[in-house]
């Protein structure tokens, strides 16, 4: 992979940016997620409508708003999960493309079967509990890591 693909927050986009930031590029604009979240209305309306079209809560639902986006470029959580859905179906021939780039260009793929045996690390992180107590000081781009900036809390315990 040559470069980490980030799109740049614009206004209320959040599902769009985390999509394509997720996916590593330029997949979803605004016009195909307010697509799809036009489509879940039509499939909410005709739900609503199975239990009549002259029904007191089908008329109130005619009513509202989309609850699957709005003006300001919010999608629901729905939007993006049937946009992930869409690429589900495209991601395996996308990921034998990725790893025969990879291949290609020099690196070892592996794949592993089965279960992992147990490590002394896994076995640590599941009884050490280690809590940032005060958030890391920027100093241009360079973090800042001096022991009295940071204060740990870890618990110990003996493994048997």
């Amino acid at each position: 992979m040559d470069f980490i693909f980030h799109e740049k927050q614009e206004g209320f986009l959040c599902a769009q940016h985390c999509l394509n930031n997720l996916l590593q590029g330029e997949y979803f604009s605004p016009v195909e997620l307010a697509s799809i979240a036009h489509q879940l209305d039509e499939e909410e309306r005709m739900r609503m409508a199975e239990g009549g079209v002259t029904s007191e809560e089908y008329l109130a639902f005619l009513q509202q708003p989309s609850e699957n986006m709005d003006d300001t470029g919010f999608f629901s959580i729905q939007v993006i999960s049937n946009a992930l859905k869409f690429w589900e179906l495209i991601s395996d021939t996308c990921l034998a493309n990725f790893l025969a780039r990879l291949q290609q260009e020099a690196y070892s793929v592996f794949v592993v079967k089965g279960d992992l045996p147990d490590c002394e690390a896994d076995q640590l992180l599941q009884i050490i509990s280690v809590e940032e107590m005060d958030t890391p000081k920027l100093n241009g781009k360079k973090l800042v890591k001096e022991k009295e900036h940071r204060v740990y809390k870890t618990v110990l315990e003996k493994v048997s």
